[in-house]
């Protein structure tokens, strides 16, 4: 979750080290700061602020300096509130070992108190702090590699660090486990982060670390070893197709905003690269074999955390359907704590936009203890679970840097749709001709999309009378339950407004109870076999005074006529109807966050990449 960049070359690295942060700022964060060796003067320079970057690229300004190797930090607490003092990077209590760190070191308090023991001070309240002391300790009757290591081996938990050693001011030491890391190569110099925006700057050539590898960066070169046996491996270069424009705002006022407006191109794309002429539905690097032991499959889980486990739901309505394979969707963070019955003949679907969340990633690996299949569906290339599944269908949306995801959300349920087309062709629970009118019906939804985000007027105009709301329901029914949840979801992320949803046919089962003349409704009620029944659900609401916000099938004037607000979404194809309903929602929550002067890409208490549990 918290942002690392490293740099050594043969240029000013404070610079480097601050425009890297400003590109993992949408990781979330509540203080940052960078520590630099200068070569020529032997010094070390700190600076760390709490709160936003500026902060700390104020006073940078107000104390300059230039070194040529350093290493930077955006912090989300774990271990210690939000302070100045807590800010990393750290330090031993002798300030030799310089040390930024991410995730979280489980056994910190037993190794604190025989630190403590053993005569080493600590400052703050961090985990982090006890991991530089206690590489520290080893160094005194090792060099600098093995006191790492064999630091590295009493730690428990899952992090990454990045490490200068004030006496050894040309090299950068990099570690990870179960946090990212990513290298990127450079002439004469060489970087390090925690995700490829860092780098786009700088180069587009990546190494991507896995864990329980440690690696050593001079200017010139990058080694990396296994910590187990310490032996070189050889690691090829990967080269990153995003580029720097992808990542900026592009004229508009927020990220997420132009993320919005970026998933019809998203839809597009992934219609292009996913059918070919014949439309035939084809996967990148699908081989003979893993179409094989797909074909055997008996059923499937969806595991996945937020955002992704509300795709994960709508995909397995999907795979239920079309492929007749019984399907759940289970949250990441309880799937390996439930003793999960899973098999050999199972495959389990991780779907993550960062490729990296903590939770996915130990569910990931539980499904594997049992033989299951595993498939990431992931958007980021090269990411620790992309590399871990058996495999990866990588959704390409491109960058995503608001916080609130929005375009890597359609990307995976026009992916998981696919998904359950092809495994419909490959168990033969559709024919060629059935699936070929469902390609025609996804085929149309880019133009729906586009569509869809222009009734921001009616949605703005809706967002201006409600947006001093303190509590909003979501009701939908059938695939549109699950929008329900992702746009409450979307209104908690950004305007920190109560936010709750519902399968609408539970609404005389409690809901109901909260329903005034002060409470807003958002109805997500396009054209479906349900849509009576959402009808009824509307006149419930309206009968006890509550305020209808319905997302209805344009010219549907019988809904828009008992509606408080009616915001018309196109006509498509029912089962497909969820990634057209959630279009009005991501803008209503972004408008009333607006409206509320809420930081949208950047929402408190929130990261981007959730990589500690």
């Amino acid at each position: 979750m918290c942002g690392i960049v490293g740099y050594i070359g043969h240029r000013n690295a404070v610079p480097i080290l601050v425009k890297g942060l400003e590109h993992l700022e949408y990781r979330g964060y509540d203080s940052a700061g960078i520590a630099c060796l200068n070569l020529e003067k032997e010094n070390l320079f700190i600076k760390k602020e709490k709160g936003k970057l500026s902060e700390l690229k104020r006073e940078l300004e107000k104390h300059p300096a230039y070194a040529q190797i350093g290493i930077g930090h955006t912090r989300w607490a774990t271990h210690g509130e939000p302070s100045k003092l807590n800010a990393h990077p750290h330090v031993d209590d002798k300030s030799k070992i310089i040390l930024v760190h991410n995730g979280i070191i489980e056994n910190h308090s037993d190794l604190k108190r025989e630190l403590q023991a053993k005569g080493h001070r600590f400052f703050s309240g961090t985990d982090t702090e006890v991991a530089v002391n206690l590489i520290a300790s080893y160094y005194k009757k090792n060099n600098f590699v093995e006191a790492f290591r064999k630091a590295i081996s009493r730690l428990q938990g899952f992090y990454a660090f990045v490490a200068l050693d004030k006496s050894d001011p040309d090299t950068l030491y990099v570690f990870k486990r179960s946090n990212p890391l990513v290298i990127g190569l450079g002439k004469g110099e060489n970087f390090v982060a925690s995700d490829t925006p860092a780098l786009l700057p700088f180069t587009s050539d990546v190494v991507f670390l896995e864990d329980d590898e440690y690696a050593v960066l001079t200017k010139d070169k990058v080694k990396i070893f296994s910590l187990a046996t310490g032996r070189m491996i050889k690691r090829h270069s990967t080269r990153i197709k995003w580029n720097m424009a992808q990542a900026q705002k592009g004229g508009y006022p927020h990220f997420m905003l132009k993320e919005i407006y970026e998933q019809p191109t998203v839809l597009q794309e992934a219609f292009n690269r996913i059918t070919n002429k014949e439309d035939v539905i084809r996967f990148e690097n699908m081989t003979p074999r893993i179409e094989n032991r797909l074909r055997k499959i008996r059923k499937v889980f969806m595991v996945s955390c937020g955002t992704a486990y509300h795709a994960g739901l709508t995909g397995c309505l999907w795979m239920e359907q079309n492929a007749g394979i019984p399907s759940e969707a289970r949250v990441s963070s309880e799937f390996r704590y439930q003793k999960p019955i899973v098999t050999k003949n199972d495959l389990v679907i991780l779907i993550t936009q960062s490729g990296e969340t903590a939770d996915t990633l130990a569910a990931l690996r539980e499904a594997k203890t049992h033989g299951a299949m595993t498939l990431a569906v992931v958007n980021v290339l090269g990411s620790t679970i992309a590399r871990e599944a058996d495999y990866t269908i990588y959704t390409h949306a491109g960058p995503e840097i608001g916080v609130a995801s929005t375009k890597a959300y359609t990307a995976q349920l026009v992916t998981l749709v696919f998904l359950s087309l092809y495994m419909a062709r490959i168990k033969k629970t559709l024919s060629s001709r059935q699936i070929a009118g469902y390609l025609d019906s996804i085929r149309k939804l880019p133009k729906a999309c586009s569509k869809a985000l222009k009734q921001s007027t009616a949605i703005i105009n809706c967002a201006k009378h409600q947006y001093r709301r303190h509590s909003f329901l979501y009701i939908g029914r059938g695939v549109n339950f699950p929008v329900a949840l992702e746009g409450a979801l979307k209104l908690k992320e950004i305007s920190y407004a109560h936010a709750h949803g519902y399968a609408a046919g539970e609404m005389k089962h409690g809901p109901i109870a909260l329903i005034d003349k002060n409470q807003p409704v958002i109805c997500i009620a396009p054209h479906s076999k349900t849509r009576d029944k959402m009808l009824s659900n509307v006149e419930e609401i309206r009968a006890r005074k509550g305020i209808v916000i319905a997302i209805g099938t344009e010219n549907d004037k019988e809904l828009k006529k008992i509606s408080s607000y009616f915001i018309p979404v196109p006509k498509v194809d029912e089962s497909l109807s969820a990634i057209i309903a959630v279009i009005p929602l991501q803008l209503f929550a972004y408008h009333v966050a607006v409206l509320n002067r809420r930081d949208v890409d950047q929402p408190r208490n929130l990261a981007k990449s959730v990589t500690v549990e």
